[in-house]
């Protein structure tokens, strides 16, 4: 077996899994075949039953830099925590157990903390959709340019953090492990990812973008079942109340492209919890429409409607029916915009004629 690392590694790679086996080896290679080698990853198999922890054991047994927990318990954030616990490197990342690195990701975004002291580099993310009929469709995330914000630079521009969806992701970004532990952060006392990452950045000095270290983050097809559907809203319901929440402490809430940003973010998330709701075939019509009723009638979607009255454009086919309060409409376009997606051809007219409210 090989002998355990005693150098203290410059960074520390966490991952917890469960029944990882189709993607475990992906995800630990991308790792540990980075060209930078002062790292640590620590995988947390969390009562695995399929052939992960094997697979692991032997990943283990070929490379030193890779410490493997084997736990009794299928509770990912716990999981995360006895991760902590065992890291040794300065800087720590976060990986979601399907999710893996490009090349050179680890080189550069180590090199950009270290010569920036970034408490906080973010890096591009690729979102790799993989559909049922074996497709698979990516688009990637990223700043347009490699930049560095202190802190008031990064309160004035988190708008564009929030525009691009990076603000709030957790998994792939580099942070200081002194910090965190400065702060008491502990993923089972929080158990979410945006409130994690926004305890991290409220009083943060010094953030970077590193535009060529990539994430591959993959993605699912829309949840098809009622309960995920409702819980999926709930969850945007408490991420745009946390946004809101931050802008006031910071004394931004009247901030104009920080507010539209936060706006536009939750509308996003509308228009995807009405897609899954329309999408859960165990729903009747009936609840459906009730569910969408309640979604397109909350004060917070009303708050957002107003504040983007004028920017309808941007959101495409559902924005009109949400705005009108139409549930009808709002489950046929939903049924539509599921039909342009897994076709993966565009349809001519489609934004034209759904943006108008």
């Amino acid at each position: 077996m090989a002998r355990r690392a005693t150098t203290r590694p410059q960074i520390t790679v966490i991952v917890a899994v469960h029944n990882a086996a189709t993607h475990v080896a992906r995800t630990v290679e991308s790792v540990l075949g980075q060209e930078f080698s002062r790292v640590q990853l620590v995988v947390a198999d969390c009562a695995s039953t399929d052939r992960t922890p094997e697979m692991l054991r032997r990943a283990a047994e070929r490379d030193m830099r890779l410490d493997v927990l084997t736990l009794d318990t299928t509770n990912t954030w716990h999981a995360l925590d006895e991760a902590l616990d065992a890291a040794r490197g300065t800087y720590l990342m976060v990986m979601g157990q399907d999710g893996w690195l490009g090349l050179q990701a680890l080189d550069r975004l180590v090199e950009a903390a270290e010569e920036d002291s970034l408490q906080l580099a973010i890096p591009s993310y690729s979102w790799d959709t993989y559909y049922s009929t074996g497709e698979r469709s990516s688009r990637v995330t990223a700043l347009s340019s490699e930049r560095c914000f202190e802190r008031a630079a990064f309160r004035r521009d988190a708008h564009i953090l929030i525009d691009s969806g990076l603000f709030g992701k957790l998994t792939g970004t580099l942070m200081e492990r002194d910090r965190i532990d400065e702060l008491g952060l502990r993923f089972s006392l929080i158990e979410d990812e945006q409130a994690f990452f926004i305890r991290y950045v409220e009083d943060i000095d010094r953030v970077g973008s590193v535009e060529s270290a990539v994430y591959h983050a993959p993605q699912t097809e829309l949840l098809d079942d009622g309960p995920s559907s409702a819980a999926q809203y709930a969850r945007c319901e408490r991420e745009h109340k946390r946004l809101l929440s931050l802008i006031t402490r910071w004394g931004m809430d009247k901030d104009a492209e920080l507010v539209h940003a936060v706006h536009c973010s939750h509308m996003s998330a509308i228009i995807a919890c009405v897609e899954a709701t329309c999408s859960a075939r165990s729903l009747s019509s009936i609840e459906r429409n009730e569910r969408v009723r309640d979604i397109v009638e909350a004060e917070s979607t009303r708050a957002t409607i107003e504040v983007l009255h004028g920017s309808h454009r941007d959101f495409g086919l559902l924005y009109g029916p949400i705005a009108r309060k139409n549930v009808v409409t709002c489950c046929l376009s939903a049924k539509l915009m599921q039909l342009v997606r897994s076709s993966h051809l565009p349809i001519p007219g489609v934004v034209a004629s759904g943006s108008a409210a």
